[in-house]
């Protein structure tokens, strides 16, 4: 071989045997350096053959280049994947993916960073529709804009100051089906109020939508009262002299230290009628203002605001109050039947979750059952919350030194044991023919006085009153268990003279409404000048039959409370009730889930107060301390055999 040849061959090997390490990190898959045969010039490539050495001159390849956004991903996922996440965010954000760089940076827990980038930013709205929440109210889809309002804020949780974002506005709700195919169907313009953690990851963090009674209620008291980021401070059951004749017009204002926005986002709900709530034509508030009607309508809302705000992934709760004891599992039944069908699609292809768990506060459960709904119906259930009234105000004498809790087992044992056995083997009126000895016969006997002297010893309600009917109900216990002052259903402490002009549940009512305006516009950045319709138009003209339920007063939410644990087994439950609630009385509720045969699954927790228990300083911190278990065991009422799960 000659040395020219040699001297080539030594070139191809030192060639081919660079010095390169396979394992050193490699360039991209589109870096220009990745191609051999790239560059600007000809790649001059030597080679030899039998006949002598010859050169292959290769073309030059059109060169590679990357995309800077998809350069800013790689580099941003490489310092992600080193910890470096505040410097992954920001090569997100310099290419302009800013909803990509807040999402990292709530995921790795930075929260107030990731809020400066995904919270949007403040909004004042000045909405100038005016909304009718009559019967006949209504307004055309092309006036509802769904803009909503936008208000950056902060509070102190925990010790730790929290960013949140307060908005409120309308959204359409849509039924199910639509006019046409493929077109959706406007059925009315919901008002809410939300109340968001925007810098938390959503797939983790829950949303919880709460909403009152009546019906015909709007949320303002949960809203201004409960687990808002600020409350209204009632001091119930105080009503002091000065407001005898006229309720106040202003309650204190405060930030509210146990807020529900340590554990979720809170959305506050108006139903069809109430606040600034109401039908798009051709509808009519009145098309929505039945059982059915309005449950549907709030799952509608329900599955437009996940969408909307890309919730789809996020843990769901719902919080009823009052007759949210009907609406709320009616609605939970009507979603856990759809699930997702309705859901837009979610791209970080996460599981969307449709329900994960029911609060009902002070709930009715059972118009059928309940003796101030229904005549003739036994008010057995309102006897323990009688007790506690009766020792409130000093007119009992049984419960001496023993707790509230005890006390409270010493009535329902006496309930079941001697109350209910004796009035149904002495009822009032015996059939014609029956030989069951009448109640007042029964009364006059030794038996019969031991047995009201005890009732007399438990409730306060004197002798006379249950040797002349052992049925007696929340109406005379308001007016006439005190003498010369009327009691409050919702809260049977409160009291006022028998000729104040208003009556004690309505002590909160001017405040609450005159502050809501105010701290709306203040607060949240909302003004609106149609009146908040806060109560009650609805109720007197309620179509209220439910899955076939006979007469004018009795749906029932137990079946749809079945069904919809039957559809999710693991969804959690929580009631909460108040010992003098004698509007919805607690142990009402536990007979009716006795007698559905649900008692174990679906836990009763009773606190001091009445119908809205949060507006009781003594009960706030209790009630929270539930909640928060409720919220942070995923276990929680679970039976065994499923939490073991």
């Amino acid at each position: 071989m000659n040395l020219r040849n040699c001297a080539l061959a030594t070139l191809l090997l030192l060639t081919a045997c660079d010095g390169s390490d396979s394992s050193a990190p490699q360039p991209d898959g589109a870096s220009t350096f990745n191609n051999p045969t790239s560059g600007n010039a000809a790649a001059n490539v030597p080679s030899t053959g039998g006949g002598g050495t010859t050169t292959t001159i290769l073309k030059p390849a059109e060169a590679i280049t990357e995309n800077p956004t998809e350069r800013a991903k790689r580099e941003a996922a490489a310092l992600q994947k080193g910890g470096e996440f505040e410097k992954a965010a920001d090569k997100l954000a310099a290419v302009g993916l800013i909803v990509e760089a807040g999402t990292l940076l709530a995921d790795a827990g930075l929260e107030e960073k990731a809020f400066a980038l995904l919270a949007p930013q403040d909004r004042v709205l000045d909405d100038p529709n005016i909304y009718d929440t009559n019967l006949g109210g209504t307004i055309l889809q092309s006036q509802v804009d769904e803009t909503t309002s936008v208000k950056r804020s902060s509070m102190t949780i925990g010790g730790k100051t929290v960013p949140f974002t307060a908005s409120a506005g309308h959204l359409i709700a849509y039924g199910p089906k639509g006019p046409a195919p493929g077109k959706q169907e406007a059925q009315a313009a919901i008002f809410y109020t939300a109340y968001t953690r925007d810098g938390l990851p959503k797939d983790k963090r829950p949303v919880t939508f709460l909403w009152n009674g009546g019906p015909g209620s709007a949320s303002i008291w949960l809203h201004m009262g409960s687990w808002a980021p600020v409350r209204l401070k009632s001091d119930a059951p105080s009503i002091p002299e000065e407001f005898y004749n006229e309720p106040p017009s202003t309650l204190p204002l405060e930030e509210n230290a146990i807020t529900l926005l340590d554990k979720t986002d809170i959305v506050f709900v108006d139903p069809a009628g109430t606040g600034y709530s109401t039908a798009v034509a051709p509808y009519l508030n009145k098309n929505f203002w039945g059982t059915d009607w309005d449950a549907g309508l709030v799952r509608d809302f329900i599955i437009r605001y996940n969408n909307v705000n890309n919730r789809q992934t996020s843990p769901k709760y719902l919080y009823g109050e009052s007759y949210g004891g009907i609406r709320t599992p009616i609605v939970a039944d009507l979603l856990l039947n759809e699930g997702t069908a309705r859901f837009l699609p979610e791209s970080s292809g996460k599981k969307s979750i449709v329900l994960s768990g029911l609060i009902l506060n002070s709930p009715l459960l059972d118009y059928a059952s309940d003796c101030n709904m229904t005549v003739g119906v036994s008010c057995a259930g309102y006897l323990p919350s009688f007790a506690m009234t009766g020792d409130y105000h000093k007119r009992a004498t049984a419960r001496g030194n023993a707790s509230a809790e005890n006390y409270l087992q010493t009535v329902r044992n006496f309930v079941t044991e001697k109350y209910l056995p004796s009035v149904m083997e002495h009822p009032l009126s015996p059939p014609a023919g029956s030989p069951l000895v009448p109640w007042k016969t029964f009364a006059a006997t030794q038996p019969g006085k031991d047995l009201i002297a005890e009732l007399k010893a438990k409730t306060g309600i004197p002798a006379a009153q249950w040797a002349n009917d052992p049925n007696v109900g929340p109406g005379w216990v308001q007016q006439s268990l005190v003498p010369e002052f009327k009691l409050g259903r919702y809260d049977a402490r409160m009291k006022l003279p028998s000729n104040a002009p208003y009556d004690p549940d309505e002590y909160i009512d001017e405040a609450f409404v005159n502050q809501f305006k105010s701290y709306m516009k203040q607060s949240v950045n909302y003004t609106n000048r149609s009146d908040y319709s806060y109560c009650c138009y609805a109720i007197y003209n309620w179509n209220w039959p439910h899955r076939g339920s006979v007469g004018d007063l009795s749906p029932s939410s137990i079946p749809d409370l079945r069904e919809s644990i039957a559809l999710n087994p693991e969804l959690k439950l929580l009631v909460l009730h108040g010992y003098e609630d004698i509007a919805t009385p607690g142990f009402q509720t536990e007979l009716d889930l006795q007698n559905a045969g649900m008692a174990d699954r679906v836990p009763v927790k009773w606190f001091e107060g009445g119908h809205m228990t949060y507006n009781t300083e003594a009960s706030r911190a209790p009630l929270k301390a539930e909640i928060d278990k409720f919220f942070d065991d995923p276990r929680y009422s679970l039976p065994p055999a499923i939490a073991s799960n």
